[in-house]
């Protein structure tokens, strides 16, 4: 399904941050089953974009972030609602009313509370309100966030839009990653743990979605994948000032499916950058269609969990797969590049 176009909500007169559930953590007891949607079908409703007073003016912005939507929508299918909030400081009312519009987007018009207090309510949610401090204040916060059941709308909020006007590389970037992680979102059940079978662990959701958006900035001649990839282990690209060389060397021990980097720190070196090359490792070396990787093997997970979707589809264990990855990324440079050879 290829999008018609990106409907654009101008509102006048009036980072690469991580994923998760917006608001306070919903409890574990929720379940996709919950809700009324199937999450895993494709919807025909095109995305909305929302763009503050003061952004945008010579149409840069969302002709930049539309290119890399408009790729990952032809790629990945049309999944939503999904609604992009370009921020940042400038009209107050215009904020306000952007803010107003999305507490109107995730109501349930058939919840027994009423939809004036259920927008009242998001609006006063703790981390609603900083939000919109953040933003009035030009910080650059915010990434991609999804309600709970029973209503699901899909969210890319960036609280200080003029990096990404100032940046049109890494505004299409963004758009392409954030975008992976709504298609991975709707084919797992995010409210369970990331050590959950129905859940993805860290490093599948980032790795995959930093190893995607950098492959199709490639395809669409925005980048140098190759050496983009080189540059996760040398430098860490544009994730990290510490690289995977750097990481990795002495020996240190590290696991791929540990879930508590997000704690310690390790969190981009372990799931953006090492997922990176471990999804790079699966095409490559285990020869998995790329496509596969990136896409197929998700259909199943909702039916037969990640264990099972991925031994079927990548071909081994995700234990062996542990094994097998550790021992090929402490190689050098010139050798783990050789993957690439031909490509």
């Amino acid at each position: 399904m290829k999008m018609k176009h990106l409907i654009l909500a101008t509102i006048t007169a009036v980072l690469l941050t991580g994923c998760g559930p917006s608001g306070d953590p919903p409890p574990l007891t929720h379940s996709i089953k919950d809700s009324s949607q199937d999450l895993t079908q494709q919807t025909d409703i095109e995305p909305v974009l929302f763009v503050a007073d003061g952004l945008n003016a010579d149409g840069s912005l969302v002709e930049n972030y539309q290119r890399g939507l408009k790729f990952a929508i032809d790629y990945f299918g049309n999944y939503g609602p999904y609604y992009i909030y370009l921020l940042g400081p400038g009209n107050e009312q215009s904020i306000r009313d952007i803010y107003f519009k999305r507490a109107k987007s995730r109501a349930n018009p058939s919840s027994l509370t009423a939809v004036e207090e259920q927008i009242e309510g998001f609006l006063q949610r703790p981390n609603i309100v900083d939000e919109i401090d953040a933003v009035l204040a030009g910080k650059a916060e915010g990434g991609l966030t999804w309600s709970e059941p029973p209503r699901r709308v899909y969210e890319d909020v960036t609280t200080n839009a003029k990096g990404r006007e100032n940046d049109p590389i890494e505004n299409t970037w963004g758009a392409l990653h954030e975008y992976h992680h709504v298609f991975q979102i709707a084919h797992c059940d995010s409210y369970q743990e990331r050590t959950s079978d129905r859940n993805l662990n860290s490093w599948m959701a980032e790795g995959m979605a930093t190893y995607s958006s950098a492959k199709f900035m490639e395809n669409l001649n925005l980048v140098d994948f190759k050496n983009y990839m080189l540059e996760l282990r040398k430098t860490g690209g544009n994730i990290s000032e510490t690289g995977i060389n750097e990481f990795i060397s002495g020996g240190k021990t590290w696991r791929l499916d540990d879930e508590t980097y997000w704690e310690s720190g390790d969190s981009a070196q372990v799931y953006y950058m090492l997922g990176a090359w471990a999804t790079a490792y699966l095409i490559h070396v285990q020869g998995v269609a790329e496509v596969t990787v990136l896409k197929s093997w998700y259909f199943d997970i909702p039916r037969i969990g990640k264990s099972a979707a991925f031994e079927k589809h990548m071909g081994l264990s995700l234990n062996k797969f542990y094994k097998k990855f550790d021992a090929f990324i402490r190689q050098s440079n010139d050798e783990v590049m050789k993957i690439f050879a031909g490509n």
